[in-house]
């Protein structure tokens, strides 16, 4: 039987091949949309489990607020951990973690490298993560100050000659030797941090500090297993409490009881490792070292997206089979008349449908294995082949396949297996009028789906183009950032003086921070206000031409900048519109902030401005409370420079910089960026959003169009008669398409008339994650209605167009 069922499903698919061609296509098509999209949940849901003990590894974490602003980050003081690994039975280790970029490493002077993922670990990191050490000893090769473990990737750059164990290399000066003690493997693809190297963590002086309210590192603990998290929360913030509480007082001059009840919050928490990648609730001091955080709510959009397209798949190979079923209806007929039953035939029709949907998986695993690559390379993703080829993949597809082929041939076969023979074979074949109801219900369904990714995408393709082109408050153009100024020395100021003798420089100033970039985030009191009031500020520290440099502006008349002229502005700070209206400043100018230091909130800080709200942060946070206070210190930070416009300034004054660059540091690299696109990286994530969105919508709306192709096939077959006694007396060919099509338009507008308000909420939905969005615009809904209507009417015009040219003679041959 099964033989048969082979030959006849091979000579129908010789004998249809264009038909087939187009069926397969879909079909394939949707399966390789499905399984770009189930690889890319996968790899985004497999970070950190390699880790033998991943389920009991967690990370620590403060989840506080102070005032009307509350903070969530993944940041410790150095003495949390060793505090809690000897006072909670139930933490077996500790790791404590820090990042540092821009550093210049050589093991031979005349091959000097800039590396930008350096790690500072404890001695425990082989004990809790299960990254393989290839050579040296995991128990000790961290345990003394300036010893450095190297990547199996950079032996060769550094070491070509191999054998690293036991030599030395130089960071950023030839004073500062480390010790290489190991040799250890890249970073895994899925792993939600990285390295080049990993230093020794008691290399950092500040590794031995106790002071419970610095916080810039990681910790990262392992428990014994079966240990309850709540539990272990509660123990942790018990130790915490007590341990804080001597400092706190020399602090602030309250207990932690008197904290708490004013209103303000502070803990530590514990975050699965498993958790970290795809949490964006929990900040980061930096995004050095660490993999781009992923996003939950796009696996469920995309993971819907995969369903929709391939269940618009199955209605298009649903539509395109049952459309061709009148042309089978003879072979039917015969097929009973010699004997063939009912549920034979069904199995028939079932048996061809899972085939070409296998048929469809192979060419769909062919086109994802060749079109990977550039996927990856389009959307900013690193898929790879491996994931295609694991043991549970492959079954996966075939299932997935042959479920798929079930039901979209399910209702083909049964319509088949339906025709009468007497009718069939006297070329009247015909099916009830309900298949005609529902064929056009699955119409609406694919264009409502189509509709709604179609609007989807314009939405998020609008929000991107808004955050990338909004108004900051400050003229992020003409705008270059240089980094690493550790070459300069205490030669920043005069090196930044030199800049702007040149005409191509307009200005240039140093701080702490630049402006789009995550600063310090301080605690500060206000005078006046109740001793356990304290009010969280993110911190710019500047020299009196940031204003000039970055044009941003002050919000009152009596407001000034820094200046030269006024020799008390080392103890003066300004504040932006945001805090004034926070904190309920009254009278800004006439206030003081207390500035907080090891000993306390000592230092006074008058308020000599306040700046109109700007977006020192990104679109996707809100604009908080600022503080800009003035540098009086010659290292360190960032120089901004402001170029004049045009190419050829542009040019001339990244030439000047470079020049003085050389003269200044002997030759060091320079590291330089333009701060406008590094502002438009912030919304990376956004624009892979959209292009896989565009990517799959496009497909989504090739599919439906195969499917209203089957529709307008079966509709023109169905009719054919009817055409043709039209045309006998006198129809014309726009009178025929117009017939033809008119089932079709009806379809398309009632998909309009669903798919709108469900795109609107779902649009709306996601747009309340930016506090900055483009809101609701009806022009986006209303053009992806009319590009519906548009590829709606292209591919029924172009369908029905051969019926409506078809010559009556041959379609009333058998009356």
């Amino acid at each position: 039987m099964w033989k048969n069922f082979i030959k006849v499903t091979i000579r129908s698919i010789s004998k249809n091949k264009a038909f087939n061609v187009i069926n397969i296509a879909g079909l394939a098509i949707g399966l390789a949309s499905a399984i770009f999209i189930i690889l890319y949940i996968i790899s985004e849901n497999s970070y950190d489990r390699f880790h033998e003990r991943s389920a009991d590894i967690y990370r620590l974490y403060i989840d506080g607020k102070m005032g009307e602003e509350e903070m969530k980050g993944a940041w410790n003081a150095p003495i949390l951990g060793p505090t809690m690994h000897a006072e909670i039975p139930e933490i077996e280790n500790y790791c404590r973690f820090d990042f540092a970029n821009n550093r210049l490493m050589w093991v031979n002077p005349a091959n000097k490298y800039l590396e930008g993922s350096i790690m500072y670990a404890d001695s425990s990191f082989f004990e809790i993560f299960t990254i393989d050490l290839l050579e040296g000893n995991p128990s000790t090769c961290l345990d003394e100050p300036n010893t450095i473990v190297i990547s199996e990737s950079k032996v060769i750059q550094y070491f070509p000659e191999g054998d690293p164990i036991g030599k030395s290399i130089a960071m950023n000066n030839d004073s500062t030797l480390f010790r290489v003690t190991g040799v250890v493997e890249d970073a895994p693809r899925t792993s939600h941090f990285y390295y080049d190297f990993i230093c020794s963590y008691s290399t950092d002086p500040r590794s031995k500090s106790t002071f419970w309210f610095s916080n810039w590192m990681e910790t990262y603990i392992l428990v014994r297993p079966g240990t309850n998290k709540e539990q272990l929360d509660m123990k942790i913030n018990a130790s915490l409490i007590e341990n804080i509480r001597a400092q706190l007082k020399q602090f602030m001059g309250i207990s932690p009881e008197e904290f708490f009840e004013s209103g303000a919050r502070y803990g530590i928490f514990a975050q699965p490792l498993l958790d970290i990648h795809l949490d964006k609730e929990i900040d980061l001091p930096s995004d050095i070292g660490f993999r781009p955080i992923g996003n939950r709510t796009y696996l469920v959009i995309f993971g819907v997206i995969a369903f929709f397209v391939l269940l618009i798949a199955a209605i298009n190979f649903m539509n395109l089979s049952t459309a061709r079923s009148l042309s089978r209806a003879k072979e039917v007929s015969l097929r009973k008349v010699v004997g063939s039953d009912r549920k034979q035939l069904i199995r028939q029709f079932l048996f061809e449908s899972v085939f070409l949907s296998l048929m469809s998986l192979v060419i769909a695993l062919v086109l994802v294995i060749v079109l990977l690559n550039p996927f990856n390379n389009l959307v900013g993703l690193n898929l790879v082949f491996g994931d295609i080829f694991s043991w549970y993949m492959i079954p996966s597809f075939i299932l997935l396949a042959i479920l798929v082929g079930l039901l979209s041939g399910s209702y083909p076969s049964f319509v088949l297996a339906s025709f009468k023979p007497i009718f069939a074979l006297k070329g009247n074949a015909s099916v009830k009028n309900g298949t005609t109801v529902l064929r056009n219900a699955l119409v609406i369904i694919q264009f409502s789906i189509s509709m709604i990714i179609i609007a989807g995408t314009l939405v998020i393709y609008w929000q991107f183009r808004y955050m990338t082109s909004k108004e900051l408050g400050f003229d992020k153009e003409q705008l270059v950032v240089i980094e690493r100024l550790f070459p300069l020395k205490n030669q920043v100021q005069v090196f930044k003086d030199e800049l702007t003798n040149h005409s191509s420089i307009l200005t240039a100033t140093n701080s702490t921070a630049y402006l789009g970039a995550y600063n310090n985030n301080s605690s500060y009191g206000i005078k006046g206000r109740p001793v356990e009031e304290i009010f969280p500020f993110f911190v710019y520290t500047t020299d009196k031409d940031f204003m000039e440099t970055y044009r941003f502006e002050l919000a009152t008349p009596e407001s000034r900048f820094f200046s030269e002229e006024f020799a008390s502005d080392s103890s003066a700070c300004l504040v932006n519109e945001a805090a004034v209206r926070k904190y309920k400043l009254e009278d800004p100018l006439n206030q003081i902030l207390f500035e907080p230091s090891f000993d306390g909130f000592n230092k006074e800080l008058r308020i000599i401005g306040v700046v109109k709200d700007h977006h020192f942060l990104n679109l996707k946070q809100e604009i908080a409370a600022q503080v800009i206070t003035h540098k009086n210190y010659e290292s360190g930070g960032y120089i901004t420079v402001r170029l004049a416009g045009g190419q050829d300034n542009i040019d001339a004054g990244l030439k000047h910089i470079d020049e003085k660059w050389k003269e200044f540091t002997n030759d060091q690299p320079l590291q330089y960026f333009f701060l406008d696109e590094s502002l438009n990286a912030n919304y990376a994530e956004e624009k892979r959003t959209g292009a896989v969105t565009m990517i799959f919508s496009i497909l989504t709306i090739f599919i439906a169009s195969l499917g209203l192709f089957g529709l307008t096939l079966y509709n023109s077959q169905k009719r054919i008669r009817e055409i043709g006694i039209r045309k006998v007396m006198g129809a014309t060919e726009n009178n025929i398409i117009a017939i033809v099509t008119k089932s079709v338009i009806y379809a398309v507008g009632i998909s309009i008339l669903i798919a709108m308000p469900v795109a609107y909420f779902m649009m709306q939905d996601w747009l309340r994650d930016f506090p900055y969005n483009v809101g609701f615009q009806p022009l986006l809904f209303v053009i992806s209605a009319l590009l519906a209507i548009i590829i709606a009417m292209v591919t029924v015009t172009i369908t029905s167009l051969k019926a409506a040219r078809t010559n009556p003679a041959i379609c009333l041959h058998n009356e």
